[in-house]
This record gives structure tokens, sequence and C-alpha cells, in this order.
């Protein structure tokens, strides 16, 4: 597991944060952890989403568990589980939280990497 501090400096590497504007006159804190969401929901859409801090270490472990797939994930979630006009961000988020299914049920790493459970990604209409 990360702490705030490794979950932040990983998550600005990755540069998924819009980052500090000088000349927008917000708190650079708010633009330095506000993941960039810009097109992901619809075309043309500017769009940002907050990370506070205590959130920071579960959204490193996602994006470092599935890439911008655990981004869009955590996203959706923070949302009430909102869907995307695009199929690929929906199929995105559905692997995810197929993945994280399985985690739950099987905590343990050597246990299920022989677990025998499948599912099919676009199977959930919405």
């Amino acid at each position: 597991m990360f702490t705030e501090e490794e979950a932040r400096e990983l998550l600005t590497r990755a540069d998924l944060f819009f980052g500090k504007d000088d000349d927008d006159g917000v708190e650079g804190k708010d633009w330095a952890q506000t993941l960039n969401m810009n097109d992901t929901w619809a075309w043309a859409c500017a769009d940002g989403q907050y990370v506070p801090d205590e959130e920071l270490p579960l959204l490193a472990e996602l994006f470092w568990r599935y890439g911008h797939c655990g981004v869009l994930y955590w996203v959706s979630q923070r949302r009430g589980r909102v869907r995307s006009e695009f199929k690929d961000i929906n199929r995105h988020i559905e692997f995810v939280t197929e993945e994280e299914r399985i985690r739950q049920e099987e905590p343990d790493s050597s246990k299920r990497a022989y677990l025998q459970r499948s599912y099919v990604i676009g199977a959930v209409t919405r």
C-alpha cells in the first residue's frame, strides 16, 4: 500500500493531474490533485475530479494495478458508477469492476492465481 506522499508522487509523475496553474486564480493544491478527465465521459467535455489526500493511496493502488483503467474505475465509483458515451471507457471500468470483485472474493494472491473465474466484458448493458 502507498502512503499519501508516495501516492501523490506516483500520480503526479504519471501526469494524471491538471497541475498548478498560476493564471487560474485557484489554489494550487486543488488543481495539483485534480484528475484530468477531459473528453472521458463525452466529446468536448471539460472535466476534472479532485482527489482528497485520504483517497490518494487507494487511487495509486488502482493505478499501479490496472493503469488508466483503474483511474476511470475510481472516478466512476465516486460519481455513482457513472458511465461514458464511449464503449471502450465502459469496458475499462467493467474490467476493473470484475477484477476487484474477484480480489474481494479471494484476497490471497497465491490462491487467486489459480482461482477458476471468468467473466465477459461488455455483458453489462446500461
